[in-house]
């Protein structure tokens, strides 16, 4: 069936394409990632061409081509981060996984190395100080890159100082934190190796949810409504047959079953639309309480983290990376939620006990509590019984495809511009699902380029996510970079281009299309600025104001109506 549904998605993409022969390129478009191995030379010319780039500015005076140079190491750097990221959450082949995992390290180390670069951040103060940058974007460009800089620890004074040694081993796929005492540590250097062993935890943290979500099995497969089964693993298992005689007590039969994997699409479904509750609470716990390889990953973060953060002089690392950000303090990040949470709780009980009590009526028990494996599945159930609502049914008015389309229509009626489906050459896709789409405006040509790939599949990125693959940035007072992204979903591929969307896929889909159209639609001189490279207290307004037009009349009848 997924090779059926797969050789339809194909046939739909050659139906964009031209007779012509695709030409040969790499993954993502790039010329060197046509084998997986690609990824050492991707990385080797990176940090060459970096390299250069610090000697040129070591002899530049203080002026805006300082930050030009900068903001061109920044490209290059991120150019293989963000592929590497991409290929290891999404590609199908474990050989491009493994590689894109090792450049992602390799580069993020070289990344440390210039972060602590005593030439690239006396280039960015002295072109600061002396009032040779001329724009409001160039002077917020060498702000930001002055306080990356200190953000790696680049400022602290060097010397003698107490301290304990970090040290990462990595031993039979386990993290262990190995401390030494050493008199004549430098701070910089503790800095860099807590930022190193830090990201090395936070890449085995995502991994293990990737590879190790934990499952449910579930006995026997009646407990699941028919119409989601198809979500999850059929599975079986012997029992005893049941016979009158008993001349023969080793004669058994297999029972079906189904295994539900705790990934948060998988999860998210059974607690919606699974109504025995043994069954929820058991996915509920393993949701909750898998890969439990992370408890160790979780404890040895904590401890990196504080002590990286009381480093750089602050008292927790809340305070460290709440800083750069609009409120610039926990205290008024926790205050601002103290606040909310006053002002919402007389309501949040209402609700509670309203579904609770839902619950009573409907199960007939006058005393049962509502646990928190019970609200999706409740919630549901009132919004059926309020509405006449069946999910399914909603659900068949949204296939993906038609959403797809209905979204082109809203971006022509806002922006002027639309999505257009173009080929591919060979070697450039990572997976036959995968699309690409160029944002087309009549008058300024194409504005950026976005693969979709939207089907589940085994391995892959367990959530919805955008993905930058290139920065947009300014080249020229004639040419611009054009930002190239990805938009990754889990939806359900067992229909194929057919998959109907229940309505809350059809708004977490225009939630990443608003975060595709921000990295699509801005024009910024430097690749630092665009898209979702902002300050993160706003990085989610585009995506969180998209999700609206999910709501809006208009827009779910024009959808409906295709």
């Amino acid at each position: 069936m997924l090779l059926r549904a797969a050789a339809i998605r194909r046939a739909a993409v050659a139906a964009y394409s031209t007779a012509a022969a695709r030409p040969e390129t790499g993954l993502y478009g790039f010329d060197v990632l046509r084998t997986a191995k690609g990824f050492r030379r991707f990385v080797d010319e990176a940090i060459q061409r970096s390299d250069e780039l610090v000697a040129h500015i070591s002899q530049l005076p203080p002026s805006a081509e300082i930050v030009h140079a900068m903001d061109e190491i920044s490209n290059t750097v991120c150019s293989v981060i963000d592929s590497a990221e991409l290929c290891r959450n999404t590609h199908p082949d474990r050989e491009f996984v493994e590689e894109g995992d090792k450049a992602s390290m390799r580069i993020y180390e070289h990344l440390q190395y210039l972060n602590t670069n005593t030439t690239l951040y006396n280039a960015i103060l002295k072109a600061e100080s002396e009032g040779v940058l001329l724009t409001d974007e160039t002077r917020k460009a060498a702000n930001n890159l002055r306080v990356d800089f200190e953000k790696g620890g680049i400022h602290l004074p060097k010397g003698c100082h107490a301290q304990v040694y970090f040290k990462l081993l990595l031993v039979n796929f386990h993290f262990y934190l190995e401390t030494q005492c050493s008199s004549t540590a430098d701070k910089l250097e503790r800095v860099n190796q807590l930022n190193l062993g830090i990201a090395q935890l936070g890449r085995k943290f995502n991994e293990n949810i990737m590879m190790k979500p934990g499952f449910v099995d579930i006995y026997p497969a009646s407990c699941i409504p028919r119409n989601i089964q198809h979500n999850f693993k059929a599975i079986s298992r012997s029992r005893p047959r049941v016979v009158e005689e008993q001349s023969n007590p080793m004669n058994t039969t297999r029972q079906k079953g189904l295994r539900i994997l705790a990934d948060s699409g998988t999860l998210s479904s059974a607690l919606r639309w699974v109504s025995d509750e043994e069954v929820r609470r058991q996915v509920f716990i393993a949701g909750n309480s898998e890969p439990r390889e992370n408890i160790a990953v979780l404890d040895e973060l904590i401890d990196a983290r504080d002590e990286f953060a009381k480093t750089m002089g602050c008292k927790s690392y809340a305070e460290f990376a709440i800083r750069p950000n609009m409120a610039a303090s926990a205290d008024v990040v926790m205050a601002f939620l103290n606040d909310l949470s006053d002002i919402v709780r007389h309501k949040a009980d209402e609700e509670f006990n309203t579904i609770r009590d839902f619950k009573r009526r409907i199960c007939n028990q006058k005393s049962a509590d509502l646990e928190p494996w019970d609200e999706d599945y409740f919630i549901g159930m009132m919004k059926s019984s309020a509405h006449s609502v069946d999910p399914s049914v909603v659900a068949s008015y949204f296939p993906s495809s038609q959403c797809i389309k209905g979204l082109n229509v809203l971006v022509e009626s806002l922006f002027g511009a639309t999505f257009n489906q173009i080929p591919m050459g060979d070697g450039e896709s990572w997976h036959p699902d995968v699309i690409k789409l160029s944002l087309h405006h009549p008058d300024q040509g194409d504005l950026g380029f976005m693969y979709l790939d939207l089907y589940s599949r085994k391995a892959k990125y367990p959530g919805c996510a955008h993905f930058a693959i290139r920065g947009g940035r300014r080249l020229s007072d004639s040419e611009y970079q054009l930002p190239i992204i990805a938009l990754v979903c889990n939806f359900s591929s067992s229909r194929g281009l057919t998959a109907r969307l229940n309505h809350w896929d059809v708004e977490t889909l225009f939630h990443e299309f608003g975060h595709a159209l921000h990295s699509l639609l801005s024009r910024t001189e430097y690749q630092h600025f665009s898209g979702t490279r902002v300050a993160l207290d706003v990085a989610e307004t585009p995506s969180n104001l998209f999700e609206f037009y999910a709501w809006g009349l208009p827009c779910i009848e024009d959808i409906c109506s295709r």
